[in-house]
């Protein structure tokens, strides 16, 4: 009978996670991971498999913490100044500096070799969830006519998700408010009926 895990794995990948997030698959060492995690390596490799399977486990686990309540918030915009405001609170979080790194998502696009593809899949799957979300909010925008004519949901979707990933991409490193507050001002104008 195998003996009772000294450590809670769910605790324990959510670290991992916080490691792959912040360092990206490459840099964070074995080392690295069962440090955070407080676990030895023997311990790591019976529960979560190898580095690289770990990190496909990491990368659901951010979908379930992080993602996944970014898309609650997303679904539930029914206004175009809903949609802004919600842009407006990506910018506040990533104007400022902050020690939050990149999107894990986007990092691991940007970072993982092209042969890689259950890295690839995963990527492609976050990525469609959220271009979904932000569709259906822009169905419903263009229904109540707050959308100008001859845009469809698909291209608002594709529009905003870039500029989205393109603020959850920056990191720590803080951004010019102002410019990237006008910058939306133009984009929400460019939309708006």
């Amino acid at each position: 009978m195998p003996r009772p895990k000294s450590f809670d794995p769910d605790t324990a990948l959510a670290k991992a996670m916080d490691v792959f997030w912040d360092k990206g698959y490459d840099a964070a060492s074995i080392a690295d991971l069962t440090a955070a995690m407080g676990i030895n390596r023997f311990s790591l490799y019976d529960t979560f498999g190898d580095k690289h399977t770990l990190y496909l486990k990491a990368l659901d686990s951010y979908e379930r913490r992080v993602v996944d309540p970014m898309l609650d918030k997303i679904r539930a915009i029914q206004t175009l100044d809903e949609l802004e405001t919600h842009f407006e609170n990506v910018v506040e979080n990533r104007c400022i500096a902050s020690d939050t790194p990149c999107c894990m998502i986007q990092k691991a696009a940007i970072s993982s070799p092209t042969t890689d593809q259950s890295i690839l899949d995963h990527v492609s799957r976050s990525r469609a969830r959220v271009h979904d979300a932000f569709s259906d909010v822009f169905a419903r925008l263009i229904t109540k006519g707050e959308i100008r004519e001859g845009v469809t949901p698909e291209q608002a979707a594709w529009l905003v998700m870039l500029t989205h990933a393109g603020l959850m991409s920056q990191g720590a490193t803080p951004l010019p408010t102002q410019q990237v507050r006008s910058a939306l001002t133009v984009l929400f104008q460019a939309l708006r009926s």
